[in-house]
């Protein structure tokens, strides 16, 4: 009989730690993963958290996190990592065919990750007071933001195809001016409708002369209006009833249509011809913050690396700033890379934006916290 395979677990540790809180707390996500090994002691969890989450506990917990943290029992995503700490769980989670221990629904990823509604590859949990913790298999909720990214993928992408974890996906936008066939569509609506009701109330609407009479009034009148001029349809052959009502009508249409015509050549004439506006240039750092593209010429970023180890300091200038951090300028030798330094590594407690702690053009000191080869970049921590 064969040895029944052993469970393999990905723990979203910030989504345990702030259940039925406000903030996180350490000591109720290691509450949660007792709990849990207790019903499975045969599990292999692995334990992960937002790179915000040691700021973010108490004061009398963050010791014995970073602790944790560094004998590799909590684990947090790369500093700057795109898709925050819920990318990096379901990563995992799909590399080692594992299942999700979370009451998160991942709404952004359904279309990523259709394993998610796999029957088991999903657990939820929660405190029940007086019993302790209760886990239970789930399936994800569809909500708005997993209908919107079947749509935009749906539209954006080729059959098949599966985007890259942090691709931004804009679809263009629809335009909101009204169709300018809409109005020729309800004039002739009307004008097949008009020969109906004047049938009823009109005797002579009956004879053949008459019926070709009033055709060729109403092709008249309509050739007149797409031209602008007033038309001059034969109306001496139409009934007392219809013949004022017409004839009022036509004529208030074309007399306004005509005023404009003859308006608009002055006012073409006299609006003044505007410059066109100069091209926008792209913005230089584009590469850091969408896509896998690299950010340095690969023989510039060669040099860097031989030059500065993990751990070396040097100064760098504030470029420019992103919506999670800075990018840095750092030149040696005659060569000058760009670095990113991420909000959570500015400062201790991390600061909200960058901007509260650098100014563009600063020249600060940073110290080299690790390196991505495939994008050819740089994560630089402020000292």
């Amino acid at each position: 009989m064969s040895a029944r395979p052993r469970l393999r677990v990905v723990v979203d540790g910030s989504n345990l730690a702030t259940e039925g809180r406000s903030d996180p707390s350490l000591s109720q996500l290691d509450d949660a993963l007792k709990a849990f090994g207790e019903e499975n002691p045969r599990a292999e969890v692995i334990v992960v958290v937002d790179a915000s989450f040691g700021h973010r506990v108490a004061v009398g917990e963050r010791a014995r996190f970073r602790e944790r943290e560094l004998d590799g029992t909590i684990v947090t995503p790369p500093a700057g990592a795109i898709g925050r700490g819920d990318a990096f769980i379901l990563k995992i989670a799909d590399r080692i065919s594992g299942v999700v221990l979370s009451n998160d629904s991942f709404q952004e990823f359904h279309t990523v990750y259709p394993w998610l509604f796999d029957e088991g590859r999903l657990i939820g949990g929660k405190p029940v007071p007086g019993v302790g913790w209760v886990f239970t298999p789930r399936l994800p909720v569809r909500g708005a933001k997993s209908v919107r990214t079947a749509k935009k993928l749906a539209v954006l992408l080729p059959d098949g195809a599966a985007p890259a974890i942090g691709t931004t996906i804009t679809p263009a936008k629809k335009s909101s001016a009204p169709a300018k066939a809409a109005p020729v569509k309800k004039a002739a609506v009307k004008e097949a409708r008009s020969p109906k009701r004047t049938a009823v109330n009109t005797p002579e609407s009956t004879s053949p002369a008459t019926a070709a009479t009033k055709r060729t009034a109403r092709t008249t009148t309509s050739a007149a209006k797409r031209v602008g001029a007033a038309p001059s349809p034969d109306v001496s052959a139409l009934g007392d009833a219809e013949r004022p009502r017409t004839t009022r009508r036509t004529t208030s249409r074309d007399s306004t249509e005509t005023k404009t015509t003859a308006r608009s050549p002055r006012r073409a004439a006299s609006a003044p011809s505007e410059p066109p506006a100069p091209p926008v240039p792209a913005p230089p750092v584009v590469a850091l913050r969408r896509g896998r593209q690299p950010v340095n010429p690969e023989a510039t970023f060669a040099k860097f690396r031989s030059a500065f180890r993990i751990g070396a300091r040097f100064d760098g200038e504030v470029t420019t700033f992103t919506s999670h951090g800075a990018v840095i300028s750092v030149s040696f030798k005659g060569e000058t890379v760009q670095c990113y330094a991420p909000t959570t590594l500015l400062g201790d407690p991390a600061p909200a934006r960058a901007r509260d702690v650098l100014k563009r053009g600063d020249r600060r000191t940073f110290r080299l916290v690790t390196v991505d080869a495939e994008r050819r970049i740089a994560e630089l921590a402020l000292l």
